[in-house]
Protein backbone atom coordinates (compact mmCIF):
# COMPACT_ATOMS: atom_id res chain seq x y z
CA UNK A 1 0.00 0.00 0.00
CA UNK A 2 1.80 3.38 -1.18
CA UNK A 3 0.11 5.22 1.66
CA UNK A 4 2.94 4.07 3.66
CA UNK A 5 5.67 3.29 1.55
CA UNK A 6 9.01 4.98 1.85
CA UNK A 7 9.81 7.73 -0.37
CA UNK A 8 12.56 5.58 -1.82
CA UNK A 9 10.40 2.52 -2.95
CA UNK A 10 7.48 4.35 -4.43
CA UNK A 11 7.49 4.77 -8.37
CA UNK A 12 5.67 6.20 -10.68
CA UNK A 13 4.34 9.05 -8.68
CA UNK A 14 3.48 12.36 -8.96
CA UNK A 15 5.82 13.96 -5.30
CA UNK A 16 4.97 17.65 -3.87
CA UNK A 17 6.60 20.10 -5.61
CA UNK A 18 7.48 23.72 -4.22
CA UNK A 19 4.30 25.35 -4.14
CA UNK A 20 2.87 23.13 -6.62
CA UNK A 21 -1.28 22.28 -6.60
CA UNK A 22 -0.60 19.13 -4.22
CA UNK A 23 1.89 21.65 -2.40
CA UNK A 24 -1.03 24.50 -1.86
CA UNK A 25 -3.82 21.65 -0.98
CA UNK A 26 -1.32 20.37 2.01
CA UNK A 27 -0.71 24.21 3.00
CA UNK A 28 -4.55 24.47 3.41
CA UNK A 29 -4.84 21.19 5.31
CA UNK A 30 -2.11 22.71 8.32
CA UNK A 31 -3.67 25.90 8.46
CA UNK A 32 -7.16 24.09 8.62
CA UNK A 33 -6.06 21.90 11.20
CA UNK A 34 -4.65 25.26 13.37
CA UNK A 35 -7.74 27.19 12.34
CA UNK A 36 -10.02 24.38 14.07
CA UNK A 37 -8.66 24.91 18.18
CA UNK A 38 -9.19 28.23 17.65
CA UNK A 39 -12.98 28.28 16.64
CA UNK A 40 -13.65 25.24 18.88
CA UNK A 41 -12.65 27.42 21.67
CA UNK A 42 -15.05 30.15 20.91
CA UNK A 43 -17.85 29.37 23.45
CA UNK A 44 -16.11 27.69 26.14
CA UNK A 45 -14.82 29.09 29.24
CA UNK A 46 -11.56 29.28 30.88
CA UNK A 47 -11.12 25.83 31.71
CA UNK A 48 -12.77 24.06 28.79
CA UNK A 49 -10.41 26.32 26.59
CA UNK A 50 -7.24 24.73 28.62
CA UNK A 51 -8.36 21.04 27.75
CA UNK A 52 -8.85 22.15 24.68
CA UNK A 53 -5.17 23.49 24.60
CA UNK A 54 -3.81 20.29 26.38
CA UNK A 55 -5.98 18.12 23.70
CA UNK A 56 -3.98 19.71 21.08
CA UNK A 57 -0.75 19.31 22.98
CA UNK A 58 -1.34 15.46 23.07
CA UNK A 59 -2.39 15.08 19.40
CA UNK A 60 0.53 17.00 18.76
CA UNK A 61 2.61 13.91 20.52
CA UNK A 62 -0.06 11.33 19.16
CA UNK A 63 1.11 12.48 15.78
CA UNK A 64 4.94 12.42 16.48
CA UNK A 65 4.66 8.89 18.01
CA UNK A 66 2.66 7.88 15.16
CA UNK A 67 5.81 8.73 12.75
CA UNK A 68 7.88 7.18 14.92
CA UNK A 69 6.05 3.85 14.58
CA UNK A 70 5.53 4.46 10.96
CA UNK A 71 9.60 4.12 10.50
CA UNK A 72 9.83 1.42 12.62
CA UNK A 73 7.61 -0.13 11.31
CA UNK A 74 9.28 0.12 7.58
CA UNK A 75 12.67 -1.61 9.25
CA UNK A 76 14.72 1.17 8.32
CA UNK A 77 14.74 3.65 10.97
CA UNK A 78 17.45 6.37 9.81
CA UNK A 79 18.90 7.96 12.59
CA UNK A 80 19.92 11.01 10.65
CA UNK A 81 16.37 11.65 9.59
CA UNK A 82 13.65 10.74 12.18
CA UNK A 83 14.84 11.85 15.79
CA UNK A 84 12.34 14.80 17.11
CA UNK A 85 15.45 17.23 17.00
CA UNK A 86 14.07 19.93 14.83
CA UNK A 87 12.90 22.68 16.50
CA UNK A 88 9.12 21.57 16.16
CA UNK A 89 10.05 17.87 17.00
CA UNK A 90 11.25 19.32 20.00
CA UNK A 91 8.25 20.64 20.80
CA UNK A 92 6.42 17.46 21.79
CA UNK A 93 8.66 18.00 25.26
CA UNK A 94 8.57 21.95 25.41
CA UNK A 95 4.90 22.18 25.45
CA UNK A 96 4.07 19.57 28.01
CA UNK A 97 7.09 21.42 30.10
CA UNK A 98 4.84 24.49 29.34
CA UNK A 99 1.57 22.76 30.16
CA UNK A 100 3.19 21.59 33.20
CA UNK A 101 4.96 24.33 34.58
CA UNK A 102 2.86 27.22 33.15
CA UNK A 103 6.33 29.17 33.56
CA UNK A 104 6.52 32.16 31.06
CA UNK A 105 10.18 31.47 30.20
CA UNK A 106 8.47 28.25 28.70
CA UNK A 107 5.30 30.14 27.22
CA UNK A 108 7.69 32.63 25.46
CA UNK A 109 9.87 29.68 24.18
CA UNK A 110 7.39 28.19 23.03
CA UNK A 111 5.67 30.58 21.45
CA UNK A 112 9.39 32.05 19.58
CA UNK A 113 9.96 28.60 18.35
CA UNK A 114 7.09 26.66 17.30
CA UNK A 115 4.67 29.93 15.58
CA UNK A 116 7.77 30.67 13.30
CA UNK A 117 9.20 27.21 12.71
CA UNK A 118 6.26 25.43 12.34
CA UNK A 119 5.13 28.55 9.64
CA UNK A 120 8.68 27.60 7.85
CA UNK A 121 7.75 24.00 7.46
CA UNK A 122 4.46 24.50 6.26
CA UNK A 123 6.08 27.04 3.29
CA UNK A 124 9.31 24.99 2.94
CA UNK A 125 8.84 21.37 3.96
CA UNK A 126 12.16 19.69 2.79
CA UNK A 127 10.83 16.19 4.41
CA UNK A 128 8.16 16.31 1.71
CA UNK A 129 9.04 18.15 -1.15
CA UNK A 130 10.37 16.39 -4.17
CA UNK A 131 9.94 12.90 -1.88
CA UNK A 132 6.05 12.20 -1.47
CA UNK A 133 2.61 12.64 -2.83
CA UNK A 134 -0.25 14.66 -1.38
CA UNK A 135 -2.17 11.55 -0.21
CA UNK A 136 0.56 9.89 2.05
CA UNK A 137 0.60 9.49 5.87
CA UNK A 138 4.16 11.16 5.83
CA UNK A 139 2.79 14.20 3.68
CA UNK A 140 -1.03 14.59 5.55
CA UNK A 141 1.01 13.52 9.57
CA UNK A 142 4.12 16.67 8.99
CA UNK A 143 1.43 19.56 7.77
CA UNK A 144 -0.86 18.49 9.93
CA UNK A 145 1.04 18.43 13.17
CA UNK A 146 2.83 22.02 11.93
CA UNK A 147 -0.42 23.41 11.66
CA UNK A 148 -1.31 22.08 15.08
CA UNK A 149 2.30 23.40 16.24
CA UNK A 150 1.90 26.68 14.85
CA UNK A 151 -1.18 27.26 16.37
CA UNK A 152 -0.97 26.53 20.01
CA UNK A 153 1.49 29.72 20.88
CA UNK A 154 -1.04 31.53 18.82
CA UNK A 155 -3.85 30.11 20.97
CA UNK A 156 -1.94 30.66 24.44
CA UNK A 157 -1.78 34.55 23.76
CA UNK A 158 -5.53 34.77 22.12
CA UNK A 159 -7.70 32.21 24.52
CA UNK A 160 -4.97 31.76 27.23
CA UNK A 161 -4.24 35.72 27.56
CA UNK A 162 -0.40 35.14 27.52
CA UNK A 163 1.73 37.88 26.41
CA UNK A 164 5.53 37.42 25.89
CA UNK A 165 7.89 39.55 27.22
CA UNK A 166 11.50 40.80 26.55
CA UNK A 167 12.64 39.68 30.33
CA UNK A 168 12.41 36.29 28.39
CA UNK A 169 14.64 36.67 25.88
CA UNK A 170 17.95 35.84 27.35
CA UNK A 171 16.77 32.41 28.33
CA UNK A 172 15.57 31.50 25.12
CA UNK A 173 18.80 32.72 24.01
CA UNK A 174 20.80 30.88 26.39
CA UNK A 175 18.51 27.45 25.84
CA UNK A 176 18.69 28.28 21.65
CA UNK A 177 22.55 27.71 21.95
CA UNK A 178 22.38 24.92 24.32
CA UNK A 179 20.13 22.67 21.30
CA UNK A 180 22.85 23.97 18.46
CA UNK A 181 25.47 22.70 20.38
CA UNK A 182 23.53 19.40 21.13
CA UNK A 183 22.75 19.31 17.18
CA UNK A 184 25.68 19.95 15.76
CA UNK A 185 27.20 16.99 18.13
CA UNK A 186 24.48 14.99 17.12
CA UNK A 187 24.70 15.38 13.34
CA UNK A 188 28.19 14.86 13.90
CA UNK A 189 26.89 10.89 15.20
CA UNK A 190 24.39 10.27 12.87
CA UNK A 191 25.21 12.35 9.59
CA UNK A 192 22.03 14.36 10.56
CA UNK A 193 21.51 17.94 9.84
CA UNK A 194 18.86 18.34 12.61
CA UNK A 195 18.49 22.59 13.22
CA UNK A 196 19.74 22.85 10.29
CA UNK A 197 23.57 23.02 11.97
CA UNK A 198 25.22 21.05 8.85
CA UNK A 199 23.86 22.96 6.10
CA UNK A 200 20.76 24.72 4.55
CA UNK A 201 18.12 22.70 3.46
CA UNK A 202 16.71 22.61 -0.33
CA UNK A 203 14.19 25.05 -1.40
CA UNK A 204 14.15 27.26 1.49
CA UNK A 205 15.67 30.68 2.31
CA UNK A 206 18.16 29.41 4.04
CA UNK A 207 19.71 28.34 1.43
CA UNK A 208 20.36 31.48 -0.14
CA UNK A 209 21.86 32.73 3.35
CA UNK A 210 24.20 30.10 2.71
CA UNK A 211 24.78 30.49 -1.17
CA UNK A 212 25.42 34.52 -0.03
CA UNK A 213 27.44 33.82 3.27
CA UNK A 214 29.22 31.25 3.04
CA UNK A 215 29.35 27.46 5.03
CA UNK A 216 31.61 28.82 7.13
CA UNK A 217 29.76 32.46 8.40
CA UNK A 218 26.13 30.10 7.70
CA UNK A 219 25.71 28.98 11.89
CA UNK A 220 26.27 32.41 13.29
CA UNK A 221 24.56 34.22 10.27
CA UNK A 222 21.26 32.08 10.60
CA UNK A 223 21.64 32.26 14.57
CA UNK A 224 21.55 35.98 14.01
CA UNK A 225 18.49 36.49 11.74
CA UNK A 226 16.88 34.13 14.40
CA UNK A 227 16.97 36.15 17.25
CA UNK A 228 16.60 39.30 15.07
CA UNK A 229 13.23 37.54 14.44
CA UNK A 230 12.36 36.93 17.87
CA UNK A 231 13.03 40.61 18.87
CA UNK A 232 10.14 41.36 15.88
CA UNK A 233 8.36 38.54 17.32
CA UNK A 234 8.32 40.34 20.64
CA UNK A 235 8.17 44.14 19.44
CA UNK A 236 3.93 44.04 18.76
CA UNK A 237 3.56 43.28 23.35
CA UNK A 238 6.48 45.71 24.17
CA UNK A 239 4.35 48.53 22.85
CA UNK A 240 1.44 47.40 24.89
CA UNK A 241 3.21 46.99 27.48
CA UNK A 242 4.53 50.85 27.22
CA UNK A 243 0.96 51.75 26.29
CA UNK A 244 -0.15 50.53 29.60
Amino acid sequence: MTFFTHFSELSSINPVMPFDGQNLTLILIGLISALIPLIIAIPLKEKGRRNVLIGVVVLIVGLEIARQIWALSLGRYDFAEMLPLHLCGMQIILMPIMLKTNKSHWRTFVYLTALIGALAALLFNETILEKYPLWHFQSLQSFIIHGLIMVVPLYDIIWMKFRPSFKDLPFAIIFMVYLLIQSIIINAITSGNYLFASYAPKNTPLELVEGIVGSTLYIPVMFGIVILIWVLQLLPFYKRRSQA
